[in-house]
């Protein structure tokens, strides 16, 4: 079950700067992307936000710009679930180049599902939670990636 491939793509003309590679906005597009190609995978989808109301918000993300993409590159995304609740949703995605295969970046991501009427934090539904769950227990022995648990460090004065 890991490593779990939840989407692919291709570097589209909007994604490229002035510097002729994929820029830092669109890596966060392309990773949103990935976590809700899983999620809908697992019956996130729109019948069951119209059901039972629930969205997820991304609270927290971290991610790591590790090698460039170009111009019509395919990429694909590998996912690790490291952990899921009744009410969060923690995901460890790797960006690789679809041909060469190098890591080109990485997303931490923290989700809460949300009651889409009160925008609060909820519990989602048993049948999505149960879907979800045999993700995190598969993937609870498997060794954390570099980054994981990573942080911006402050720049010292020297």
């Amino acid at each position: 079950m890991y490593p779990l491939h939840t989407h692919s793509a291709v570097v589209l003309p909007a994604w490229i700067d002035y510097n002729d590679h994929m820029t830092e906005g669109f890596y966060g597009v392309a990773f949103a992307d990935a976590s809700d190609a899983f999620l809908l995978d697992q019956g996130f989808d729109a019948d069951y936000r119209k059901t039972h109301r629930g969205a997820f918000y991304t609270v927290e993300t971290h991610i790591r710009f590790l090698q460039q993409l170009e111009l019509n590159d395919p990429i694909v995304f590998e996912t690790l679930v490291l952990g899921i609740d009744a009410r969060r949703v923690h995901l460890f995605h790797s960006m690789l180049h679809g041909e060469e295969r190098y890591l080109a970046a990485t997303q931490e991501v923290l989700m809460l599902h949300v009651n889409r009427d009160s925008v609060r934090v909820a519990s989602m539904s048993d049948d999505l939670l149960s879907s979800l769950l045999p993700f995190a227990e598969a993937h609870a022995d498997v060794e954390r990636p570099e980054g994981v648990g990573a942080a911006v460090r402050p720049v010292v004065k020297s």
